[in-house]
Formats: structure tokens, sequence, C-alpha cells
């Protein structure tokens, strides 16, 4: 199983984490008492938070845009594939399509025909 790495994403993971760690030092380094250590981080974290929402959504949204192009593409290669089908199917002489269709009578049933 190969992966592909993307390196532009593990540094960005890394630049964030590191953020997170200077803002915690910065934090500490400010302040003489828990309790300023919080008042900073109450400011920090929210943004903190955003963020750290932020990132993975982004990423969820990148995939899934590569998915729904992957679908699509596969959705225009199985619609060629039916109409080469049907070509085929049309230039069939008639004994041989006829008995086609009488040994495999469920693909060739019509919607809605079925009692």
């Amino acid at each position: 199983m190969t992966t592909t790495v993307n390196r532009g994403a593990i540094l960005m993971g890394l630049a964030y984490l590191g953020l997170v760690v200077f803002i915690i030092l910065f934090c500490g380094w400010r302040t003489p008492a828990y309790d300023d250590f919080a008042k900073y981080w109450g400011l920090f974290g929210t943004i903190v938070g955003v963020v750290t929402g932020a990132i993975p959504a982004y990423f969820f949204k990148t995939q899934a845009d590569k998915n729904d192009q992957r679908a699509k593409e596969e959705s225009r290669r199985a619609d060629r594939e039916a109409q080469k089908a049907q070509l085929y199917a049309g230039a069939a002489s008639g004994p041989e399509a006829q008995q086609i269709a009488e040994s495999n009578p469920e693909l060739f049933e019509v919607e809605g025909s079925r009692p």
C-alpha cells in the first residue's frame, strides 16, 4: 500500500503545534500566578480552538473534493461504456441478438413492465 505524503500539510501541522507551544510558553513567561495565566489562556485559547477546528475541516473538504472529482470521472467512464455496449448490441445480427435476449431476460426488462 503506497501513501502520498503531503509535505505542506505536515509542515503546517508542525508550525501550528509550534505556535500553540509558543502561546503557552508566552503566557507562562508573562504571568507570575496561575490566575493571570488563565486570563491570557482564555484570550488565546478561543483563537486556538477555532483554528484547531478549522484545520480538519479544510482537510476533509479537500479530500471530499478529490473524491467528488474521482466519482465524476468514473460516472463519465461508465456512461461511455454503456454507450459502447448499446452500439455493439445494435450492430449484432438478428438471431444472435434474439438468443442473447432470451438467455438473459433480466438484462432486457424495461423498468415498470414487471407485474
